[in-house]
């Protein structure tokens, strides 16, 4: 018996976005509200330009000592955005995590970004699937 598990079967669709001109200040802001870890970041017309990261913030801003009020996510977001389609499988999505050497993928679909796959999330799809199938 295959299964085959596509990447939109387990994402997450709730995915934060800031704008490039917001400041790191309020971008954190609305980072810990939400509680995740982090944000797309988006041009004007909504565009994926990159992402900016808990780590990006402690290591180019909290580091040095800078007034993250005065600097613009843009300038410290990781870029280009690592993504995977919508329709790829679980094992496409698992397989390029390793090869980008990531835990997490954001999901693209006709150009814009609808969710986010974790290492985890494919791990726990993958335990259910396991468990199921036990059961039977």
């Amino acid at each position: 018996m295959t299964v085959v598990m596509k990447v939109r079967d387990v994402m997450n669709r709730d995915v934060t976005k800031v704008n490039a001109r917001t400041d790191v200040s309020t971008a954190t802001k609305i980072m810990v509200e939400k509680g995740v870890r982090c944000a797309v970041v988006v041009d004007d017309n909504g565009r994926p330009l990159g992402i900016v990261t808990e780590g990006s913030i402690a290591r180019k801003v909290v580091k040095d000592c800078k007034d993250p009020s005065k600097i613009k996510v843009s300038e410290i977001m990781s870029s280009p955005l690592k993504t995977i389609p919508a329709d790829a499988t679980l094992r496409e999505a698992s397989n390029k995590l390793l090869e980008e050497g990531v835990n997490q993928l954001y999901v693209e679909e006709n150009g814009e970004i609808v969710g986010l796959i974790t290492e985890h999330r494919i791990l726990k799809a993958i335990n259910e699937v396991v468990l199921t199938l036990i059961s039977i």
